[in-house]
């Protein structure tokens, strides 16, 4: 890696290290101080923002106008995205942000804080199993058993295959449930405030911990017959029963910290609108006024997938892209998807699992209850069904993304003015590495598939 992944860490640290949310986006996060020493507090705090920043920017955008819940527009640099256009300059920062402050700051609490601080190493492995995960599902191989070895004199770390990666996942996960079972009176101190997500919570960060299990074993449904029951199998073990039990990227209505939907739209107006697809999908659903912003005419449009021209269209609406929006990273919804299409591949009964994970989306998006009326309309449990309402769902998420590599689902129509006339699988390498580091698998392809896509 460019920086070779060195001892980067933030010498001070609060919740105003969100600045440059409003106006450095995708940087924000790229050039931390390098004290002499840390603490766990500091290295958990920095894996959470950057984790907020990276999952509400760049990785997040582009897999959004890949399966056209978003739609960029020749206004500004998102129109070539639209067009299928990803070069290897334009995912630097993306990787950087995940490998430069996340992973590392998290390889540095499993080296020197484990033995003291089992709960902050604990949640500081879901954390990273969470953002090792963005990393190849994107890229595919990418560096982890030799990524943070550069004091060794290990400048050029070799590339784990993805297959790796995906044991790598489970192992992380289940060092984190270990860790976070642990008995209170084990650690020096515990996570608090410092913590912005759960403040401390270790059942909670127990549940989302499997539940990621539960992604990234249905992830594999391609490549693993025994996919869809493994992630049966860590769903029930979770116990998530709520939306209170989810993972949200948390931002303030302070200038410093802004949701990061909301800053875009403010310093880049018309660069980013919402996709014709995901719109008219919601036409009937009670969702619409709240993920949807009224376009300028008092309706609710987006742009068609060719369609880079239109301005006057809808945005996001503000429950994803008010000043303090959360936005749910790994959610109830989610894990009840994820069990409704377990059931569904194994032959089970998957109506209740799929009905619960709409009801669960309506109300967080909503705060009210969805109707029978609605739920009776949309609950039928086929894979294209439940594909497609994981789709409505999980908006700003990059499950739906690779959900229609994995599965095919839902079927899209790719713009067909674009050059490739097919969407991306993947995003190319980025430059730093091709430049940097001799040992990158390196693959500029847009359309090459990642291991675990066999569709």
């Amino acid at each position: 890696m460019k920086k070779y992944i060195k001892n980067i860490i933030l010498a001070a640290f609060s919740v105003s290290l969100l600045a440059g949310c409003q106006t450095e986006l995708d940087t924000f996060n790229e050039n931390p101080n390098s004290p002499i020493t840390t603490t766990p507090t500091l290295l958990l705090s920095a894996m959470e923002v950057s984790t907020f920043s990276t999952h509400t920017s760049g990785l997040i955008r582009t897999a959004n106008i890949f399966d056209q819940h978003l739609a960029g527009t020749s206004v500004g640099q998102l129109g070539d995205i639209q067009r299928y256009i990803l070069s290897e300059q334009d995912v630097n920062n993306e990787w950087n942000t995940v490998y430069g402050t996340t992973l590392i700051s998290g390889h540095i609490l499993s080296r020197d804080f484990a033995d003291k601080f089992p709960y902050y190493n604990g949640i500081g492995q879901v954390l990273t199993a969470l953002n090792l995960g963005y990393a190849t599902d994107v890229w595919g191989d990418v560096p982890y058993d030799e990524a943070f070895r550069a004091e060794e004199g290990n400048r050029a770390p070799k590339y784990n295959t993805q297959q790796e990666i995906y044991q790598r996942l489970q192992t992380i996960l289940d060092e984190a449930i270990v860790n976070l079972k642990k008995p209170a009176a084990s650690n020096e101190s515990r996570p608090g405030a410092d913590d912005f997500i759960f403040a401390g919570n270790t059942a909670k960060w127990i549940k989302v911990a499997y539940v990621l299990k539960a992604r990234y074993a249905l992830r594999l449904t391609q490549v693993d017959t025994g996919a869809a029951q493994k992630a049966l199998d860590y769903i029930t073990a979770a116990g998530m029963t709520a939306n209170t039990d989810d993972a949200n990227a948390i931002f303030f209505t302070t200038a410093n910290a802004l949701n990061q939907w909301y800053a875009f739209d403010n310093s880049r107006a018309n660069y980013l609108k919402t996709g014709k697809y995901f719109v008219d999908g919601l036409a009937a659903d009670p969702r619409l006024p709240f993920a949807i912003a009224k376009d300028d005419n008092g309706n609710y449009t987006g742009n068609a997938a060719n369609d880079l021209d239109t301005t006057s269209s809808s945005y996001i609406g503000l429950a994803y892209a008010d000043k303090d929006s959360p936005v749910g990273m790994v959610t109830y919804a989610e894990a009840k998807f994820i069990e409704a299409e377990a059931k569904f591949r194994l032959g089970q009964n998957a109506q209740p699992a799929l009905e619960a994970a709409i009801a669960a989306s309506v109300l967080k998006v909503t705060k009210t209850a969805a109707t029978p009326a609605f739920l009776a309309t949309v609950n039928t449990a086929t894979l294209a069904n439940i594909i497609q309402q994981k789709y409505n769902a999980l908006f700003l998420t990059m499950e739906p993304y690779n959900d229609y590599r994995r599965t095919g689902l839902p079927a899209l129509v790719p713009n067909q003015s674009s050059n490739t006339k097919t969407i991306p699988v993947r995003f190319p390498t980025p430059s730093d590495e091709r430049n940097y580091n001799p040992n990158a698998t390196v693959v500029s392809n847009v359309t090459t598939k990642v291991w675990w896509d066999k569709d």
